[in-house]
């Protein structure tokens, strides 16, 4: 319920961004909130106290410590970095210390990806894939985790990368010994080997022919010319997030938010051809009618800026 309510939230926000008249209607109605208001505004999204004073502001629009800060980390983070990390389960012990047979120095237990900055996309057992701040990501592991950058990685992939990883969003986790990338399931090294594969870079060290381990990643980071450890560049703006993982995620919420939106109405639009099909077996309407249909959802299916895994055309 709560999910939902957040989409019918998305789904107004984008509404009034496309009047601008709608959009100074709505920001001024924001920023003329009493305190009163805010405050409690900040407590539902569990601001903590000694960051109350910049919430205010930032909803304000005034000058603050957040955006202060943000102006020095920005873009140091950048899409298609890799975050390695081991997790300190029962779990995360059994994977390292397998991955060993294949690669001696193998630590990782996990990858993420960043999808944007400070948003990171993974698959995780009970999520499966979505996004999640980087905050998140590195919350609960051991020290150590490390990011590393593919130097053939260049502004001209950036938005390769980014609609690739929207395009796996929701897909289910499912471990597999699968030498080929999974369409229809990953798991998280997995799943960044796909997203590389769609740039369309090669040489860069990812094998497209045998099980893909956290542990390849670090082989990648110790041994491939093509991988760099950004690790101490990128620092400062991971330990800004995990300062403020609140008010970040306030921040990109519009973006993260607006992909689940995009997921959700693919979701509906599949959900209604397989009504229309259904509605057709049954002679309920006419094969015409239904493929008139089909076709017309078809169509704006393929005007949308985000594709997804389990769209067929």
């Amino acid at each position: 319920m709560r999910q939902n309510a957040r989409h019918a939230a998305a789904a107004g926000i984008f509404a009034a961004m496309s009047s601008e008249e709608k959009s100074e209607q709505l920001l001024a109605r924001i920023q003329g909130q009493s305190d009163a208001q805010i405050d409690f505004g900040a407590r539902y999204e569990g601001v903590p106290a000694d960051q109350l004073e910049i919430y205010r502001a930032m909803v304000r629009g005034q000058d603050n410590a957040f955006n202060r800060e943000l102006s020095l980390v920005h873009n140091l983070l950048q899409p298609g970095d890799v975050i390695l990390s081991t997790g300190d389960t029962f779990g995360a012990k059994v994977i390292t210390k397998g991955q060993k047979f294949g690669y001696e120095h193998a630590r990782s237990s996990h990858v993420a990806l960043m999808h944007a900055e400070f948003v990171c996309v993974d698959a995780m057992p009970s999520l499966g894939v979505s996004n999640r701040l980087v905050s998140e990501v590195l919350t609960d592991v051991k020290p150590g985790w490390r990011v590393i950058r593919c130097r053939k990685l260049g502004s001209e992939h950036m938005d390769r990368v980014y609609q690739a990883c929207a395009f796996y969003l929701a897909q289910p986790y499912k471990i597999l010994p699968s030498k080929k990338p999974m369409k229809a399931a990953a798991y998280c090294s997995e799943l960044a080997r796909k997203v590389f594969l769609h740039t369309g870079i090669t040489g860069i060290g990812i094998p497209n022919d045998r099980v893909l381990s956290p542990g390849k990643f670090d082989e990648l980071a110790d041994n491939h010319p093509q991988w760099e450890d950004v690790t101490e560049q990128v620092k400062p703006a991971i330990e800004f997030c995990m300062k403020y993982p609140k008010l970040m995620g306030m921040t990109t919420r519009l973006m993260i938010e607006g992909l689940k939106l995009n997921r959700k109405r693919f979701e509906e639009r599949k959900a209604q051809i397989k009504q229309i099909q259904l509605a057709a077996s049954k002679n309920a309407i006419s094969k015409e009618k239904a493929k008139e249909l089909i076709k017309s959802i078809r169509e704006i299916e393929n005007t949308m800026n985000h594709k997804f895994w389990d769209y067929t055309k």
